[in-house]
């Protein structure tokens, strides 16, 4: 059910980078202490710190390792990154609508340093692979509606069946609880992003998109709230009945009409190709593992020393990983 209205509400995907750790402030982690309560009793930023270096060290270190290992193999490469990049990036990110929930999610700094590895792999594939003209009309099919659409607007979403969910979380909100804390609090689970709430651009005229919506997003001004909006989702194959959702969203920012063409934005476009291609192409992640194995790692956290064993012969995968997972599988 959830996932049909997902569907039905005509969520458009933009690209982003790799999130981590919330609570970041514009010079890394800034935690409070304690980090939480429970009946009273604290949870203390020092436990929770190592707690999380025990649980996930090894992963958060080798992702570190690897953001150098980039950085620096594409200084070798003659295809440094630049800062002229990094602030494109963030542009795109502003005019997405995306930004600011990065900001709160990683700081400015950490949003700088996903942003400079991100762009390292692209700068390294475009030198050292090929993205053909096919290759990239076809993605700028796929994200077109990034690049030609009408006046829409960006708004933040709580939905739930309940309704004295969204009531109560209106209620917050009008008491002055920020609208991602309530979103995160009082929405149906599968609808907050990380750490934020489930956010679309909405236009006027938008096919698949149920109009108590687009009408509540067309009637609510700039940074308000709208009143709450019943959504009858229609009948799906197999469920014939579907039950209400009710709903509350802010305006958060408007976009002007695009109709950008293919030549227009096709560095971004491109851009984007690599990125992807990184990520999967198997000649570029072999020279990947190539610039691993030869990097010299010295690990200063005992705990975590075998860290560089598996990063530099990671094991096979595993040919019967899928098969144990099965159909709908993580």
């Amino acid at each position: 059910m959830r996932r049909n209205v997902l569907l039905a509400i005509g969520a458009v995907a933009v690209a982003a980078v790799t999130l981590s750790f919330v609570g970041c402030g514009k010079s890394g982690v800034n935690l409070p202490d304690p980090v939480a309560t429970v009946n009273g009793a604290p949870v203390s930023s020092t436990d929770f710190i190592n707690q999380s270096t025990l649980q996930a060290g090894n992963q958060a270190l080798q992702t570190l390792i690897e953001k150098q290992i980039l950085l620096q193999w594409a200084e070798e490469e003659k295809v440094a990154v630049t800062d002229v990049q990094v602030n494109k990036q963030i542009e795109i990110l502003k005019r997405d609508g995306m930004y600011d929930d990065q900001i709160k999610l990683l700081g400015e700094d950490g949003l700088k340093s996903e942003l400079k590895a991100m762009q390292a792999r692209i700068n390294l594939f475009e030198k050292l692979e090929k993205i053909t003209d096919p290759e990239i009309k076809t993605a700028y099919d796929l994200m077109k509606p990034r690049y030609v659409h009408g006046q829409r607007k960006w708004v933040a979403l709580i939905l739930n069946s309940d309704k004295k969910k969204v009531e109560e979380a209106a209620a917050k909100i009008k008491g002055g609880m920020d609208f991602d804390k309530a979103a995160l609090l009082y929405s149906d689970p599968r609808f907050p992003m990380r750490g934020a709430a489930f956010k679309i651009w909405v236009e006027e005229t938008q096919k698949g998109l149920p109009a108590p919506i687009a009408k509540a997003a067309k009637d609510t001004k700039m940074g308000e709230v709208s009143s709450i909006v019943t959504v009858v989702t229609p009948p799906q194959p197999n469920q014939p009945t579907q039950p209400t959702l009710y709903c509350i969203l802010k305006f958060i920012q408007e976009q002007p009409k695009a109709n950008s063409t293919l030549d227009q934005v096709k560095d971004e476009v491109k851009d984007t190709v690599a990125m992807q291609n990184a990520q999967m192409d198997p000649d570029f992640q072999k020279k990947f593992d190539e610039q691993k194995k030869k990097a010299n790692i010295d690990i200063k956290i005992d705990r975590l020393g075998d860290l560089v064993g598996t990063f530099k012969n990671p094991p096979p995968p595993n040919p019967y990983s899928n098969m144990m997972r099965g159909p709908g599988g993580p």
